[in-house]
């Protein structure tokens, strides 16, 4: 009887311990290690890719645009808008435009990145920009413009940045940015956040450069993702948040798990009270 009357004091804590504890995520917080060891970040400037668009304005620092006009052409030199793309890299939809003597020459003509990494633009002609910043790109139209137009004046800016975001987040899919270094962090944020299911220690951010493709590991319990070449997004970024084991598990299960989880606890508990009321009967017996 004294054996049995153990054995119920054993297997109803047991049960007790069983029903009351729970396993700690302990991955769930970001930045875990090195944040005061965090060092300095420098920016790279954006190289140029295949496929992108350059909005590029011209004019002259002088009273008289006559010379500059001819560069607002494929936009909308009369004031109006167009849109579509032109073959060959050639101007597509850029911005408004005035004509005439003292007026503005542009507001800005967009030039598609052809696949051979080149602009063509009226009478300079081609202009290569893969591989290359937007400043050294306007520095070479520049030295270009200069037998053409009188002191002329180059603003080049490349198009908004698109990252595609997937996997465990609350809001994925493509996201634009406008400025100039956006990050990781700045992708993370317009995605809404991790969910509760994903896997921080792990996330793959995939890169094509022209047809070179580089695979990065993030793991964000700790502050490695800010020295990371993958901490500086560039165009056509692809994040993938993969899902922790849990919701893996959960999702290979049998669809009922839940209902029979729920079952089992209540068994659980069920045969514990059981077991507590015994052994108290026991015990009293004896007295």
């Amino acid at each position: 009887m004294k054996r049995f009357s153990f054995f119920l004091i054993i297997l109803s804590g047991v049960f007790i311990f069983s029903s009351c504890s729970q396993k700690i995520y302990k991955e769930y917080n970001l930045f875990q290690k090195g944040l005061d060891s965090l060092k300095d970040y420098t920016y790279k400037p954006l190289m140029i890719q295949n496929n992108d668009v350059l909005n590029i304005q011209i004019f002259s620092a002088t009273l008289s645009q006559d010379q500059a006009i001819i560069f607002s052409l494929g936009g909308s030199s009369m004031g109006g808008s167009s849109s579509g793309n032109s073959t060959g890299g050639g101007a597509s939809a850029g911005g408004n435009s005035s004509s005439g003597s003292g007026g503005a020459a542009s507001s800005g003509v967009s030039y598609q990145v052809d696949l051979d990494g080149n602009i063509t633009m009226p009478i300079i002609g081609k202009i290569k920009a893969t591989d290359r910043t937007t400043a050294q790109v306007k520095k070479e139209i520049t030295e270009k413009l200069e037998p053409i137009i009188k002191d002329p004046v180059v603003t080049v800016n490349s198009s908004s940045i698109k990252v595609n975001i997937l996997g465990e987040v609350k809001l994925p899919g493509i996201k634009s940015f406008n400025k100039y270094n956006p990050t990781f962090l700045d992708a993370l944020g317009e995605a809404g956040d991790f969910t509760d299911r994903a896997k921080r220690n792990e996330i793959y951010l995939i890169r094509d450069i022209n047809g070179k493709r580089t695979t990065f590991k993030i793991n964000m319990n700790d502050v490695s993702v800010f020295t990371s070449e993958a901490f500086q997004l560039i165009q056509n970024d692809v994040i993938y948040v993969p899902a922790d084991d849990i919701k893996l598990k959960t999702v290979n299960l049998d669809p009922d798990f839940q209902r029979k989880l729920q079952l089992s606890a209540m068994t659980a508990q069920i045969i514990s009270a059981i077991a507590i009321v015994l052994n108290t009967y026991l015990l009293l017996k004896k007295l």
